[in-house]
Formats: structure tokens, C-alpha cells, sequence
């Protein structure tokens, strides 16, 4: 009878094992169709049997020891950290798109068009100085380029701002699948607790939720013996068994933009990460968005400082009855140069002409200004220019305005100009007029509020096309109209046009390298789901063999269950 037994046990042993190995092939191929499956292999080992006659041992059947997860963790490594890297391309890649149509040009209105506009119409105005129709296309042009360059400004800033916000967002999704990873946690060490095998079917979902929050950053994954994993984000543990430290985002206004980081909840410690849509989204916004104004800042700058450098010594149609300064200083008693003076466009030591005119009789006196900015104790302050200016001029008086303005008014039955003696041309060596917004032709201090000044804007014979203030004198105006190809010291050996071309080159180079790096991560990535899907995808061919097999061996097991039967049954019969 044991011998017996023994044969039953066998083939109740197989019939189990082959059953269960039935319905893990069932359950590979009920999952075809999802992505974030792993295929499941079942183990089958000999049971050790006891010896029989002569001391073999046959064995005592079959049985499932185990269902291995058919995964690779070295490739679902670098699976995440290529996801990351595609992540990150593709937010930069958006941004440059946008920033890309910003800076074309194609229909003419952008700042590369208008600036040649505006150029050219200074070259006409050299010829016909007294021209109006041609003064009021110079302002029409100065406008449209302050607005073209102010709305680029805008423009970029507002991308900026709504990558910043898309940040925002992110982090909260990010944060909640480290949530979610932190249960299954719980739950799988719950599951396997005590028990064979593992908790695959949660194990599936919790790497489904590594690749998502791979979108998010780069992280780094160790398994521990319990089941649970920890998650790290650079060299800072963010998913610690069921716990998760929490992501929040911190909104900071730097520079007069908006800049969210990414800190852990419990600290408030910056996260530091280089892949991932975070890091995309932040190189978009601090790099293509705000660091694009930095550089249009720097052109209007240019802009403005070379435009009025000229324009200041220059003369209009007319003489000043009043004018006032476009900038406004923090402080009125310190050296003009100093920054508690606060002045954008500081001056140098040298002087500057002011010519009165007496309104009766058309004789100008010419008086020389020196301004003193050497370090010394008697450098020139706003303060110490307004009284120097009414000590030495007659006809005109200065003061300062309340909100600490430079201001020059003729008495009456004068006028008054700058950048002459009478004679001949004198130039403000020292740059005060400029720097103080006084004769100039723009007002502002970068592209976020460049503008035509208002004294031409309202009257454009005060456009300073004269050298020496006499009928048909263009000189002034020609040389505005150099600065399209003359270069300019501080921008290394550039004229101001081609700043603008190398900035818009510099667009067209960075968004032709984020394609590029588009391209390079989307292959990766694809090499890398392809070759996971050969390791842990089903292969419905695969499985239909294995389907075969275990169909006979489960057929095969029941067969020798009969056999045993039919012959315990004859044994029956003969000891009846």
C-alpha cells in the first residue's frame, strides 16, 4: 500500500503543480495588453522522495517552489534614467518652440526689422534735417522699436512666468506618486510578510509609479530585505519604507521674476536633481526664457546709452524753454558715479555746453560745465552740478524736482541748448547729459521700459539732428545713423545690429542642440523599452508553447492518476 500511496501523492503533486503553472501562464496572457506587467515564470522543483527497494529513491513528484518575476533591475535602472532624460528634452524642446516664434522675423515686425527702420530713417533725416514728415517717421520708428523690444521683453517674461507655474504643478504630481509608492510599500511588506513568493501584482504597480516619478527627476532605487524600497533623489532619501517626506514648492521673486524650487517637506531643503521634466522645465525658464531677457536687456541698454550719447550732443529745429531729466537718482548728494546715486547709465569726469540764447536777438553765450568724478572729495553730485550751473549761466535756472530730477528752465526771452559753442560742435566728454535723461531721444534703462522721450514724442523738432544748430545741419543725425554698423567697445568688437543677429543666431543654435538632444533621448528610450520588453513583456508564442506544455504534462498527470487507480482497484479485487 505505500507503494501505492506513494504513486498517488505523485501524481497529486503534479496535478497541483501543473495546475498552478496553468494559471500562471493564463495570467501572463490575460495581461498582453498592459504595458507595466512583468512576466511571470513559474518554478518547478523535484520533491525528494524515500527509498523503495534496493534503496532508490524514484522521487516524489513535482512542485511549484516559486513564480519568478521575469525582470532585469540593472535595465529598469537605466530604463528611469533614460525617461528622465526624455523628459527633459521634450520641456526644453517646448520652450524653445515658443521662443523660437519670438524671435522670428519673417513678417517684418520684429526687433531686428525695426531697428533697421529706425537706422535708415536717421540716414534720410542727415540729408533733410528740416524735414517734418521725415522727424515724425524717426519718432514713429523710435516708438515702434521701443515697442517691439518692450513686447519681446513681455513676451519672455510671460513664458517664463508660465513655466514657473508649470512647476508648481509638477511638483504636486510628483509628490503624490511618492505617496503612492510609500503605501504599495506598506502593502507588499504586508503581503510578503511571513510568506513564499512575492506580492507581484503590487510589485507591477510600484514600478509603474518608479518610471512615472522618473518623469519627474532622476532617482535611485534600492530594494530591502523586507520587500520595501528606499527612493533617492540625488544623495537625499525622499521614499523611506511606507514614509514619504513630501515635495512642496517654494515660489521666490529674484530679479523681478518669479522662481519656484523644488524642497522637501520636512526640511525645506532644496531637492537637487539633472534629469526629469523639473529640471527641463527650470533650465526652460531660467536659461531660455529669463536669460534671453537678460540679453535683450543688454541690447536696449546699448540701445539707449549710444542713441542718447549722440543725441545729447545734438541740437533740434529749437532751443529748450524747459526740460527735464528722464532718470531719477536715489540720493542728490553723492558723486554722480557712485551707485548710491543710483544712476543706470553712470557718468565720467569731463564737461558739457550749455548755450543761452537771448530769444531777441539770436546771440548765443556758450558756458562750459566741468564735472569732477576723479574719487576726490569734490565730486560732482546732482546737488553741487545745480548749483555750479546757476552760479555760472545766466539766462537759465536749475533745480531738482521732487522726485529727484534734474531740471534746466530759460528765463524769459531766452533758450537754451547743448553740445555748442556758437561756432563749432563741443561734445558732453563727461556723458552727464545722457546719463540724466537731459537732450535725450530715449527714455528708460533696459527693454522693459525703453520709450521714446517725451519732449520729442510730443514735439519732434526737438529731434537733435544738428551738430552746431544751424539750417540744414544733418551731421547729428549721421552719426545716430552709424551706430547701425559702428562698433562699440563695450560690446567687444560688435555694433549693436549685430548683437541682436547673435542673440537670434543664439536662439536658432540652442533650439537646433535641444532637437537634437530630443532625438538622442527618444532613441535611447525606445532601445531601452524595446529590449525591456524582451526580458519582461509576454510573448504570446512563448506562451502558447508553454501553454502546450503544461496542458500535457497536466494530461499526462491525470493519466497516471488512472493507472494507479485501475491497479489499486485489481489489488481490491484479489484480496477480496
Amino acid at each position: 500500500m505505500g507503494l501505492l500511496n506513494s504513486s498517488l501523492q505523485i501524481g497529486r503533486s503534479a496535478i497541483l503543480s501543473y495546475e498552478s503553472a496553468l494559471q500562471t501562464i493564463g495570467n501572463n496572457i490575460g495581461n498582453v495588453g498592459n504595458a507595466d506587467y512583468t512576466r511571470l515564470v513559474p518554478q518547478l522543483d523535484p520533491i525528494q522522495g524515500v527509498p523503495i527497494a534496493g534503496g532508490l529513491q524514484p522521487g516524489a513528484g513535482v512542485a511549484l517552489t516559486d513564480i519568478q518575476r521575469h525582470l532585469d533591475e540593472a535595465l529598469e535602472a537605466r530604463l528611469r534614467l533614460a525617461i528622465g532624460a526624455r523628459e527633459s528634452a521634450f520641456a526644453q524642446q517646448g520652450a524653445m518652440v515658443q521662443v523660437e516664434v519670438l524671435f522670428d522675423d519673417l513678417n517684418g515686425t520684429g526687433v531686428s526689422s525695426q531697428m533697421t527702420r529706425f537706422f535708415q530713417s536717421f540716414d534720410e533725416l542727415q540729408n533733410t534735417p528740416d524735414n517734418a514728415a521725415i522727424r515724425d517717421l524717426v519718432v514713429m520708428n523710435g516708438v515702434q522699436l521701443s515697442d517691439s523690444l518692450r513686447g519681446l521683453r513681455g513676451q519672455l517674461g510671460a513664458l517664463g512666468e508660465a513655466l514657473d507655474s508649470e512647476i508648481v504643478a509638477v511638483v504636486a504630481q510628483a509628490d503624490e506618486v511618492a505617496s503612492q509608492i510609500a503605501r504599495l510599500n506598506g502593502q507588499i511588506t504586508t503581503a510578503e510578510a511571513g510568506r513564499r513568493g512575492q506580492a507581484n501584482a503590487l510589485r507591477d504597480q510600484r514600478d509603474a509609479l518608479l518610471r512615472e516619478l522618473s518623469q519627474f527627476f532622476d532617482v535611485a532605487v534600492r530594494e530591502q530585505p523586507d520587500g520595501a524600497i528606499n527612493v533617492y533623489v540625488g544623495s537625499e532619501t525622499l521614499i523611506q519604507g511606507d514614509i514619504n517626506r513630501g515635495l512642496v514648492a517654494v515660489t521666490e521673486v529674484s530679479d523681478g521674476f518669479k522662481r519656484t524650487s523644488v524642497r522637501f517637506a520636512d526640511t525645506n531643503q532644496q531637492v537637487a536633481f539633472s534629469e526629469g521634466r523639473l529640471a527641463g522645465l527650470i533650465t526652460s525658464r531660467d536659461e531660455y526664457a529669463y536669460g534671453r531677457i537678460a540679453s535683450l536687456d543688454e541690447l536696449a541698454a546699448v540701445l539707449i546709452a549710444e542713441v542718447n550719447r549722440i543725441h545729447a550732443d545734438g541740437q533740434g529745429l529749437v532751443g529748450f524753454q524747459t526740460v527735464v531729466g528722464t532718470h531719477d537718482l536715489l540720493s542728490t548728494d553723492v558723486p554722480l558715479d557712485d551707485s548710491a546715486a543710483g544712476l543706470a547709465f553712470p557718468p565720467d569726469g569731463g564737461s558739457f555746453y550749455i548755450t543761452v540764447a537771448d530769444d531777441a536777438t539770436g546771440t548765443p553765450l556758450a558756458y562750459r560745465i566741468d564735472i569732477d568724478l576723479n574719487g576726490s572729495e569734490n565730486d560732482t553730485t546732482l546737488e553741487s552740478l545745480v548749483e555750479e550751473i546757476n552760479a555760472q549761466v545766466s539766462g537759465v535756472t536749475a533745480s531738482i524736482t521732487v522726485d529727484n530730477r534734474f531740471m534746466l528752465s530759460a528765463d524769459e526771452g531766452f533758450s537754451f541748448t547743448f553740445g555748442h559753442d556758437g561756432q563749432e560742435a563741443r561734445s558732453d566728454t563727461s556723458g552727464v547729459l545722457a546719463a540724466l535723461g537731459i537732450n535725450t531721444l530715449l527714455a528708460g534703462t533696459d527693454a522693459g521700459n525703453i520709450a521714446v522721450n517725451e519732449n520729442v514724442l510730443e514735439d519732434s523738432s526737438f529731434l537733435a539732428a544738428a551738430s552746431n544748430f544751424l539750417p540744414g545741419d544733418g551731421a547729428n543725425a549721421g552719426r545716430i545713423a552709424a551706430l547701425d554698423s559702428e562698433i562699440i567697445e563695450r560690446l567687444n568688437g560688435q555694433s549693436i545690429p549685430v548683437l541682436h543677429n547673435t542673440m537670434s543666431s543664439s536662439v536658432a543654435v540652442t533650439a537646433s542642440g535641444v532637437n537634437a538632444n530630443m532625438d538622442a533621448a527618444d532613441t535611447i528610450l525606445s532601445a531601452l523599452r524595446a529590449q525591456r520588453e524582451s526580458i519582461s513583456g509576454v510573448n504570446l508564442d512563448e506562451e502558447a508553447i508553454s501553454l502546450l506544455k503544461f496542458e500535457r504534462a497536466f494530461q499526462g498527470a491525470a493519466r497516471y492518476i488512472r493507472v494507479v487507480d485501475d491497479l489499486l482497484a485489481e489489488l481490491v479485487l484479489l484480496v477480496r
